[in-house]
């Protein structure tokens, strides 16, 4: 039997890179090295016990040297940037995505693929500069121009459907109605995905990857208008809804724990959402749908069997 390939996944306890581990594992192909801040943690631990061809490491993606002993030995590295866990240090994302690059082509890793989004500032002509897409459009630019010979892969996510799970939960009335609420008008087109699609879209690109050398997949399942996400939750749960547009004021209340900065960030995020998509007016969002199925909302609430809880 052939030796196994290593794939290094970054941020494998987060949605992305846990659902990159999970689909790479049915394949019984790889060996996979699963990256963390902690590996002590309930869920690093979880991963550890799933499977023995994983080997849990720690490792600070601010780290040069870090970097260096998790890559090391790679086929392949799924690599991803964590703005949300210093948000109020948004220059550190840029830092930690031109670091792994950095190293990533120094040590000539076969393959290399990161997870970007496209530059708000560009998408809108300079009215919404909103750090996360900025900052991973930046570091994709970074390796495009500075490793142009390194063999990177690009993926872009589209809005979580499990957004609704966790991140901005919908909300009950006393009567029971699940209300999905968001400061944008009815007749947006929200470009949905489901985070766990990431898994099966980087297994089949590892497939045949030099097929898709310096190209970006946009994981995304479908465009729905905002309006509609209510009508196709009750058609699947038969649990009453509403999709409400949010003012500036109410989405602020409902972020009042949370620092004006990440408030003003997140109005921008929902602004472009509404004027430009996340991929802007002309890109291709349907690359991965062309590539494998991608679930649509109504099959993820299939899948999920969430109700609005």
């Amino acid at each position: 039997m052939s030796t196994r390939r290593l794939v290094t996944v970054v941020g494998a306890t987060g949605a992305q890179g846990g659902a990159v581990v999970r689909s790479l594992l049915e394949t019984n192909k790889y060996k996979i090295r699963a990256l963390t801040r902690d590996v002590n943690s309930e869920k690093a631990q979880a991963i550890k016990r799933s499977s023995d061809d994983i080997e849990m490491v720690t490792c600070d993606i601010s780290k040069y040297d870090d970097v260096k002993r998790a890559f090391q030995d790679s086929w392949a590295i799924y690599a991803v940037t964590d703005f949300w866990a210093q948000p109020d240090k948004p220059e550190v994302e840029l830092q930690q995505g031109q670091l792994m690059a950095d190293v990533a082509a120094s040590l000539q890793i076969p393959y290399y693929i990161f997870s970007t989004l496209d530059d708000s500032n560009k998408i809108s002509d300079g009215k919404l500069n909103i750090p996360y897409f900025v900052h991973k459009a930046q570091i994709r630019d970074y390796i495009e121009q500075k490793y142009p010979n390194l063999k990177a892969i690009f993926v872009e996510l589209a809005y979580y459907m499990q957004n609704w799970i966790g991140y901005f939960k919908a909300q009950k009335s006393e009567d029971g109605t699940v209300i999905f609420a968001l400061p944008v008008d009815q007749k947006t087109i929200l470009p949905l995905a489901d985070v766990d699609d990431t898994g099966p879209v980087i297994r089949e690109i590892l497939n045949n990857p030099d097929k898709f050398v310096h190209q970006n997949i946009c994981i995304c399942g479908e465009e729905i208008p905002f309006e509609d996400l209510a009508k196709v939750f009750t058609k699947v749960t038969g649990i009453p809804a509403i999709s409400k547009t949010l003012t500036e004021e109410e989405f602020r209340s409902i972020l009042s724990q949370k620092p004006k900065f990440i408030q003003d960030e997140l109005l921008d995020m929902y602004k472009l959402l509404e004027e430009y998509s996340c991929y802007g007016k002309n890109k291709d969002w349907t690359t991965g749908k062309k590539l494998m199925h991608l679930n649509t909302f109504e099959q993820w609430l299939k899948k999920s069997g969430w109700k609005g809880e």
